[in-house]
Parts: structure tokens; sequence; C-alpha cells
């Protein structure tokens, strides 16, 4: 008992401390880093300030996926266990678990009506139902050449899911740095092979410079001092953006956004500051328009982070 008590106790400073560094990093950052603010005729995100930071739960460390499920609570996986926790947002706890498998690589998860969707790496999707004293779990997998997939979301106003692998969209070099968003039939179940549309990194790319929008770099050549900038933009998550219907896409390993149109018209994208955004594995949507996104733990704990979507014009 003294021992289980200890270890508790050590956890709190652990997440006590982490929350302080995130919270202070993110003030001190401030004042060299221009705010990434995203503006939209209908409002605007300031992803240098989130509402607040939370330290999860330990035993959601490797955090991967998360959806919200219902008034003040958000339903989340992580990429160790086949259970969907439900964790309090405000109280900052776990009050219940659903076990839908067994142990595996669960990355991507949303919600539609009374039924959670998880998609596991290798491609197979699950549907998960809860009924008063039953479980009831179904899963197919889907026909994708990719088996890196983590990005999965709910795409409501056109009744289908989303879901977009890490790697390139096919083989061949022809296919070199282009990423694919598909879309997932409710009705079926079944993925349909042709893109909803794809994304080339270069346009990313290019789209940054030509905004003079910070970017990774590596060294190019020791002889000319010269500078390469280089991104790999490799999806971990995407979600809908319930007011702007906007495609929202993040790339854990280099801390990017890109936010699309349904047409596929990249219409902003951002270098996420490395500190808030470490490695974020899950991204969400709330009613109203909020943004919630988690970081795995890594050798640290797990944070959850609100952003608040601000109404309106910010000048």
């Amino acid at each position: 008992m003294k021992k289980q008590v200890y270890f508790s106790f050590v956890l709190a400073i652990l997440s006590f401390i982490t929350v302080k560094r995130l919270e202070k990093a993110s003030v001190d950052r401030y004042h060299f880093v221009q705010s990434p603010v995203f503006q939209k005729e209908f409002g605007w995100f300031n992803f240098a300030e989130p509402e607040f930071i939370h330290s999860v739960p330990f035993e959601l460390r490797e955090i991967s996926g998360i959806t919200s499920h219902a008034e003040g609570q958000m339903a989340c996986v992580q990429d160790e266990e086949g259970v969907i926790y439900i964790y309090d947002l405000y109280n900052n706890t776990i009050i219940d678990k659903i076990t839908f498998a067994e142990p595996g690589d669960f990355e991507g998860l949303t919600k539609v009506d009374s039924t959670f969707y998880v998609l596991r790496s290798d491609a197979q999707l699950y549907s998960v139902t809860r009924s008063l004293d039953s479980v009831i779990v179904n899963s197919n997998r889907l026909s994708i050449h990719a088996w890196d997939n983590e990005a999965l979301c709910y795409d409501q106003r056109n009744k289908r899911l989303l879901l977009t692998p890490k790697s390139k969209n096919g083989k061949g070099p022809e296919f070199k740095g282009q990423r694919a968003i598909f879309e997932i039939s409710l009705e079926t179940g079944k993925l349909n092979p042709i893109p909803i549309f794809t994304i080339q990194v270069e346009d990313i790319l290019k789209f940054a410079l030509d905004k003079n929008i910070p970017l990774p770099k590596k060294e190019a050549s020791k002889i000319t001092d010269s500078i390469d900038y280089f991104l790999k933009f490799k999806p971990s998550s995407i979600a809908v953006h319930p007011k702007t219907n906007d495609i929202y896409v993040i790339s854990a390993i280099d801390h990017t956004m890109a936010v699309f149109e349904k047409s596929g018209k990249l219409i902003n994208f951002m270098t996420l500051d490395p500190v808030l955004f470490n490695k974020t594995e899950g991204m969400t949507f709330l009613p109203n328009g909020d943004l919630i996104v988690t970081n795995e733990g890594q050798m640290g704990t797990p944070t959850l982070l609100k952003f608040n979507w601000q109404y309106g014009s910010r000048e």
C-alpha cells in the first residue's frame, strides 16, 4: 500500500513539473516566435496559446487517438491496448473503459452516433458499440496498400469516415512525396480506392516558402554554409472542422499542420511549437469548433491541450 501511494505521489509530481515547464516554455517562446494564427471568415485559432494543458493519467502515456464523446468527456485509445478509455476533460480522470480487442497497435479513433470506429495501423478497422449489458464489435481489413495508418476521423456533413496513411500513395518514384486522403463508406465499411484528393509534399513546401512560413531546416553544404528546407509531412492525425468544413492534418514527425478545403486546395500551413506539440498523435474538434490535441508521453507524461475557436476577426 505504501509503495502504491509513493508511486502515485511521484507521478503527480512529474505531471505537475511537466505542465509547468510546458506553460513556461510556451510563454517564453511566444516573445521570440511569430504566433501561429489561422484566420478564416468564420473565426480564428492561435496555436501558441492553449486555453489549458492537462497532464493526462499515466495510463494514457501512449495516447494515439481521441474523439469527442459526451459533454465534457473524450474517448481515447492508446497504441498498445484494445481498450477505449472514457476521459473526463475537466476532472482529468479516466471514468470508464470499453475493451474491444486483444492488444495491438491502435492509432485512430472517431465516433459516429453511438458507434466508435478504431483504426489499427495495419488498416484493420473496428466498429464498437456498447449496449447496456454487452459490447458489439465488428472488424474488417481495409483494401489499402499502406501498412502505417494512424489518421482517422468522421466527416459529419458528408456522412463518411476519412483516412490518410503516413506513407506515400503507391509504389514507384512517381508517388514520391505524395499523400492521399481516402473515404470509407459507413454503410459498407469499405474504403474507396480512389482518394478524395492527394497531397503533394512539394506543393506544401512551396506554399510555405512563398508565404515565409518557418520550416524545418538542415545544412545543405558545409562549404557554402547554405541551408536547405525540408518537409516529410507524414500524417498522424486528421479532423474536419465543424464550422468551416475544412480538413486539418497534423504531421507529428516534423511538428507541422496543413489545412485543406474539401476540394483539396491547401489554404493554410504552419510549423507548430515542438514544445507544445511534441508528439501529437491525437486531434479532434468539439462541436463548437474548439480543438483538442494530445501528445504521447514518450519519456515524460502525456498531455492534452485545448485551443479555442475565436469567432469573428482577430483584427
